[in-house]
């Protein structure tokens, strides 16, 4: 099990360095939650990855995330402890969005952290936070 986790970290940091940047718009200083992120509170989503790696980290922390995305290969073994594996198209609703949070070492620009809660499948009922990259909007809450 630990075998696989390392080579789909491996697997997705590569693919990941490959991907060029995508720009997200910065929030406002004073901004509600949402201000820059490409999601709001309520919205329907559905979580898909890379299409090498099509499952999703849920992470149970925004922070723990953040430190995965960024850190030395020994630093993320250490933290995958605190995700949870996410089969592709999970649906969840959006419960918070704090933009430019999440800055992968690999990619030039910060990604959004999105707090979500699971609607479908095994881990309905799950809390947790993503990527923004992570997030396929279904309905939105507008």
């Amino acid at each position: 099990m630990l075998r696989k986790a390392v080579a789909s970290i491996l697997m997705l940091a590569a693919f990941a360095y490959m991907q060029p940047a995508l720009a997200h718009a910065p929030g406002a200083k004073g901004a509600p939650p949402h201000g820059g992120c490409k999601v709001q509170v309520g919205d329907r989503v559905a979580l898909y990855g890379t299409s090498d790696d099509p499952d999703v980290f849920i992470w149970d922390s925004r922070f723990r995330m953040r430190d995965y995305e960024g850190g030395s290969f020994d630093q993320m073994r250490a933290l995958l402890p605190h995700a949870t594996l996410a089969p592709a198209g999970t649906r969840a609703t959006v419960e918070a969005c704090v933009d430019n949070f999440v800055q992968s070492k690999y990619l030039s620009t910060p990604d959004d952290a999105v707090g979500v809660v699971v609607t479908s499948g095994p881990l309905r009922g799950k809390r947790g936070w993503v990527v923004g990259d992570a997030i396929r909007v279904i309905w939105s809450h507008h």
